[in-house]
């Protein structure tokens, strides 16, 4: 299926048929990324009064509990309620089913080298995303196509589906200055290869989440400024395959009323005409 749609007063066309997933594929009981420590996603047959959810135990079908922790296995969105008191569902912080989306590609940069700043202080030899690189690379594009902003980091490699993230294998974060870019340029929703825009050890701060939704720090309520239409999707995956540039985004998450789940976005070729 080929639609047209209008863009920052440019014609492009997408072809519905071809979809590119960027979610890693969570595997329960299997090899999978996990983050801060948390317990894997894991998967286990029910039972009980006689029933077993297991065709291959003589169950009539099959049938399985499955655990999650959607903020550290896998592909997940999130909600400002991931930071504050009140409540916001995911499905009900995206307003568009398809939206327009920049993918960029970023080589970190050591913590040591930047000039931008971060609350709390970064650790030397933490990897950062800056402002100036995004935008150096986001110069060209207007506010109208950066609904989505999706940032893969180098290297990449397929590592990322199941690595666990720890004090020795620390992940990339953004520094306060890019983030704040980000929020200028209008970006309602954020989508990393990370497993969190902030740093992983930051005193509970969680900066860079509180400047994108516009919630103070040290916070836990909205106020007038706070935005409840944005989300974060962090722990994607982009295939060296998908070439940077603008894309058509289709956020899929479950109708699951918290803060945060496991979701599949997947991006669409933008051709103008």
């Amino acid at each position: 299926m080929i639609i047209k749609l209008d863009i920052a007063k440019k014609t492009y066309e997408a072809d519905l048929s071809q979809p590119q997933s960027i979610a890693i594929a969570l595997l329960p009981n299997g090899d999978q990324p996990s983050h801060f420590g948390a317990p894997a996603c894991t998967s286990k047959t029910l039972e009980g009064d006689g029933f077993i959810g297991d065709t291959k135990r003589g169950g009539s079908c099959n049938v399985n509990t499955l655990t999650i922790v959607p903020h550290c296995n896998g592909t997940h969105t999130e909600s400002v309620s991931h930071i504050v008191d009140q409540h916001v569902a995911v499905f009900n912080a995206i307003d568009e089913s398809l939206f327009a989306s920049v993918l960029v590609t970023l080589q970190p940069l050591e913590a040591r080298d930047v000039i931008d700043q971060y609350i709390p202080e970064y650790d030397p030899s933490n990897l950062v995303i800056t402002r100036a690189q995004l935008e150096k690379y986001l110069a060209e594009y207007s506010n109208e196509q950066l609904s989505g902003l999706v940032i893969r980091t180098l290297p990449n490699t397929s590592d990322k589906c199941f690595q666990r993230y720890d004090k020795n294998h620390y992940p990339i974060y953004l520094t306060n200055d890019a983030m704040s870019y980000i929020v200028e340029r209008e970006v309602k929703h954020l989508l990393v290869d990370f497993p969190s825009v902030d740093k992983m050890y930051d005193q509970g701060k969680l900066s860079n989440h509180r400047l994108f939704w516009q919630v103070e720090l040290n916070q836990t309520s909205l106020n007038t400024h706070s935005t409840c239409n944005k989300t974060i999707s962090e722990m994607v995956f982009v295939d060296n395959q998908i070439l940077d540039g603008f894309y058509l985004c289709n956020l899929q998450v479950p109708k699951i009323d918290t803060d945060a789940v496991p979701s599949h976005p997947v991006l669409y070729s933008l051709n103008e005409i």
